[in-house]
């Protein structure tokens, strides 16, 4: 149980984020003709929203933890930057969503089929050791599996992940972001007119 429920609550994170950030900025229309506000703020309080939701579940997940007997350690501490570089990889992939949708509004359906695919390729469900070397491929090609790997390694297993994982995440959240803010800027002067 406690090994499913450690990667769900980082798949609910992800899930939660991007699906309601992917309309946020045509939600958030009148906000951002009336006030100015710049447009940015939108999918980013979406994943600071959930941000913070993720950090009240890790508090049940700690006592389900105590309760199946599993021992606290203080490499439970590095579950702090993997949220947030979790947060940095879900920010870019909202920015790049939502500027998209701001000018092909079918990308929020689009994209809530490709969900379920990405659930079940990643192994949040079942253990990675029963995954077949012939669907492996498939498996690591997909970002998410290395953020809920080095997670439920912190969280579940109370070890402290490779460095090479480590490094792996952090050049896929940066990557994402950063395709997501160069997107971002190159439309964000036509939301108005496009909304």
């Amino acid at each position: 149980m406690l090994y499913v429920t450690s990667g769900l609550i980082f798949w609910f994170f992800f899930s939660n984020s991007t699906s309601q950030s992917v309309s946020s900025i045509i939600s958030s229309s009148g906000l951002l003709k009336a006030l100015n506000i710049p447009a940015f703020f939108f999918p980013l309080s979406e994943v600071l929203g959930e941000l913070f939701n993720l950090f009240l579940t890790f508090m049940v997940f700690l006592i389900l933890m105590n309760w199946a007997g599993l021992v606290y350690d203080f490499r439970l501490l590095l579950i702090i930057p993997c949220a947030l570089l979790f947060s940095i990889f879900i920010y870019g992939l909202n920015l790049l969503l939502s500027s998209i949708n701001v000018f092909f509004r079918d990308v929020g359906i689009i994209w809530g089929t490709i969900q379920p695919a990405l659930f079940f390729l990643t192994p949040i469900a079942y253990p990675e050791k029963n995954i077949k070397a012939d669907y492996r491929t498939f498996i690591e090609n997909n970002p998410i599996y290395f953020f809920i790997k080095l997670g439920r390694g912190i969280f579940y297993y109370s070890e402290a992940p490779p460095l090479s994982l480590w490094i792996s995440c952090t050049i896929i959240a940066f990557s994402m972001f950063l395709i997501g803010q160069f997107v971002f800027n190159r439309l964000k002067n036509q939301f108005i007119s496009a909304i």
